[in-house]
Order: C-alpha cells, then structure tokens, then sequence
C-alpha cells in the first residue's frame, strides 16, 4: 500500500503542470465569470472602506480577512454549480433555452448583483448619490440630446429645398 502511495505521489509530481493545465482548461469557460465576481468584491472592499474613513467609522483586519473567505465562497459556489451544470443540467436546460451553462450565469449574476448593491450602498452613504438614479438621470439626457440632434437633422419643412 506505501508503495502504491509513493509511486502515485511521484507520478503526480512528474506530472504536475500537466494535470494543472488540465484542471485550468476545463474551467476555462468560466475564468470571465470568476474575474467579474472578484472584481466586484475587491470594488465593494474599496468602497466599503472608503465610506469608513469618510464617515470615521474604524474597521479592523478581521472585517478585511472576511473579506478572503467572502471570495473564496463565492468563487468555490460558483466553481460548484458550473460542476452540476457541466455534468448533469446544462444538456436539460440548454433543450429549452440554448444557453450554455445558464445555471452558472445565473448564479454568477445574483453574487454581482449582491456586490454591486452594496457598491451603490457605500457609494450613496458617501456622496448622497444614488448611482442607479445618476445613471437614469444620464440614459435620459442621452436621449433627450439625440432627440434634439434628431431634430435638427431632419428638415421638417422640404418645400424650401431647390
């Protein structure tokens, strides 16, 4: 049995970078969704500390250390489900709405969308501003010029034209 272990052990190390980029090739397809989700929490640690000093509220290195296990388990919960979704869903569900690996995105979607709540909670406990009423605020400006652009573009009257 020790020589069972010893060999397989020296086959793993012999082989390691290979069986490492086998494992990183199979979960290529979620390296994006991993990215976005650690994205978003390193942004929500930014503003969460920045709302701190701002409103001298002290933090401690045990309120930041949470913030390893926080990425760690939506990391691994997302690592989880694009498991049950590879394996046994995503040949059901891609049968009704040819999505690849929806379960995954969605879940990937409502750890974000968690993130980027409490981004816009820190974010208006410093400045008073709501970011999704500032972007609101901004798509109707956007429009409001295109509109104006459109009318200025457009001849209403063509009777003057030679």
């Amino acid at each position: 049995m020790r020589a069972q272990l010893s060999i397989l052990l020296q086959s793993i190390q012999l082989h390691w970078a290979a069986l490492i980029g086998t494992i990183m090739t199979f979960f290529m397809p979620i390296w994006g969704l991993l990215f976005l989700i650690g994205f978003a929490i390193i942004l929500d640690t930014i503003t969460g500390i920045w709302k701190s000093k701002k409103n001298n509220i002290p933090f401690s290195s045990r309120a930041l250390s949470a913030i390893a296990s926080k990425l760690a388990l939506y990391e691994i919960t997302v690592i989880l489900f694009y498991l049950i979704d590879y394996f046994i869903l995503n040949g059901i569900i891609i049968k009704f709405f040819s999505i690849d690996l929806l379960l995954t995105k969605i879940v990937a979607l409502i750890l974000v969308s968690i993130e980027v709540i409490s981004i816009n909670e820190n974010y208006k406990a410093v400045r008073g501003l709501d970011l999704w009423d500032s972007a609101k605020r901004l798509f109707n400006r956007v429009k409001e010029i295109k509109n104006n652009t459109d009318e200025i573009c457009t001849p209403d009257n063509k009777s003057s034209e030679p």
